[in-house]
């Protein structure tokens, strides 16, 4: 096997063995998801600052995704770890970033392939030849993937922790580094032998994981600009594939004017939305934030939809709270996770309306315990209306016909005893400025919670 000096590679060297998908995050209970922890209020203020909020961490991401390894400060730990750290003033506030060493390397994990059908099923999700899913030691198969923590926070505090999935392909350079340390050091040891693996892979790995931010910010912000400009849609998809450059085209997925939607790979994440506006008549537009603040894992979907789609929805799979250490095993305390996605309506002569569906798990056996139920409806002319139920309707047709135009307010919450639903709007009706582009849009916000009762 073919010696590889990790720390020589670059984005360009390892982006084409990579694919990105399944970003999760999770947020401290007193960092941006405070207002809405406990038993405190949630209201319309509430959404204004977490939105605001959540777009200034996008522009911190921007500020990460533009800075070479070697301008990060290098902090070693107590424990013996390395710690790569950033801070900038964002609107005046300050944001911070680290990733450490034992997190990235830890997070590495093989598994065997027991059948065809598994490498059939990540070849189609990933639209890549069967024999490049998997490396092959000692005669087995394995799949390579990484789920690398990237740690943001504001203040002194590192209050968002966003997982990166990263899909390895069998014959990446990547993957063959990994198989020549296995087939060097055994299976067995493969962790220990990734300890003293020295800085050059971490430089490798920061290459990748900003390159994908740098490739997704190049090829939305290409897009939106060919859109706004009236060039055909498959044409704005290509010439945005192009800025995001060779090496990074297929970790972007491709899209149509048949799909009407696009999928940047790993960069969807609850704190940036990367949004397509059109300059129409009158098209609406909803951010919605879901937060899971129990010990339930949430399966959401949308059973219902009366008028629009969603858009950049993540994952469906919102999963239960959970305890975290820090550097050097501080206690973090119990983190939070959730999602965000865009609805919009399909045409400047519609509003939106959709219903949601939760279901609450038990994370062990992933047995449905309860189903809680909310609907949003923002008319083309009039003020928008929201409800939500501790319980499954028969038909969620006739759920969003009954309740829809009922309940004109900025939020409604309901529960059952164990757990309540809380869902929000900013604004009722009217124009309102987009932070991230600053044009005034028929656009509002709003948050879905589900949180136990204090």
């Amino acid at each position: 096997m073919t010696k590889i000096d990790l720390s020589t590679l670059t984005d360009a060297d390892v982006a084409p063995g990579l694919r990105f998908d399944n970003p999760q995050s999770q947020f401290a209970p007193d960092g941006m998801v405070s207002p809405i922890t406990g038993n405190k209020p949630v209201n319309d203020t509430t959404t204004k600052n977490l939105n605001i909020q959540n777009y200034r961490m996008g522009k911190f991401m921007r500020e990460y995704s533009k800075t070479p390894f070697e301008d990060l400060q290098e902090v070693p730990q107590s424990n013996g770890d390395t710690a790569w750290v950033m801070d900038a003033a964002i609107d005046n506030q300050d944001y911070n970033f680290y990733i450490t060493k034992s997190n990235i390397l830890s997070s590495v994990t093989l598994t065997e392939v027991k059948s065809q059908q598994e490498i059939d099923a990540a070849a189609k999700k990933y639209k890549i030849d069967p024999t490049q899913t998997y490396i092959t030691i000692d005669g087995k198969k394995y799949f390579t993937r990484m789920d690398v923590p990237l740690h943001f926070g504001t203040g002194q505090n590192n209050d968002t922790w966003i997982n990166l999935g990263v899909f390895v392909l069998g014959d990446g350079i990547l993957a063959s580094a990994i198989a020549g340390v296995i087939a060097a050091f055994g299976i067995d040891a493969f962790k220990d032998a990734l300890k003293n693996i020295a800085s050059g892979v971490m430089k490798t790995l920061w290459a990748v994981t900003s390159g994908a931010v740098k490739a997704a910010y190049r090829f939305v912000s290409t897009f939106i600009g060919q859109l706004v400009d009236r060039v055909a849609f498959d044409e704005a998809v290509a010439a945005a594939r192009t800025a995001a450059g060779e090496a990074w085209a297929e970790s972007v997925e491709g899209v149509t004017s048949t799909t009407m939607k696009y999928t940047v790979v790993g960069v969807v994440i609850i704190v940036v939305l990367l949004l397509i506006i059109e300059f129409v008549l009158h098209e609406s537009y909803q951010n919605v934030y879901f937060y899971n603040l129990t010990e339930y894992d949430i399966e959401l979907d949308f059973p219902y939809k009366d008028e629009g789609d969603y858009h950049n929805l993540p994952t469906k799979d919102v999963v239960a709270a959970s305890k975290r250490t820090g550097p050097g095993g501080i206690d973090l305390g119990t983190w939070y996770n959730g999602v965000a996605f865009r609805y919009q309506s399909d045409s400047e002569f519609h509003g939106l309306g959709y219903t949601m569906r939760f279901k609450l798990k038990d994370p062990k056996t992933q047995t449905v315990v309860k189903t809680f139920s909310c609907l949003f409806d923002v008319p083309f002319d009039g003020d928008n209306s929201l409800f939500a139920s501790t319980s499954e309707p028969k038909s969620y047709s006739d759920y969003y016909s009954s309740n829809s135009g009922a309940h004109k307010v900025k939020q409604y919450s309901t529960n059952d005893g164990s757990q309540e639903i809380i869902v929000t709007y900013d604004y009722l009706s009217g124009k309102h400025e987009d932070p991230q582009t600053g044009n005034s849009l028929y656009l509002y916000s709003s948050l879905v919670i589900i949180r136990d009762v204090v």
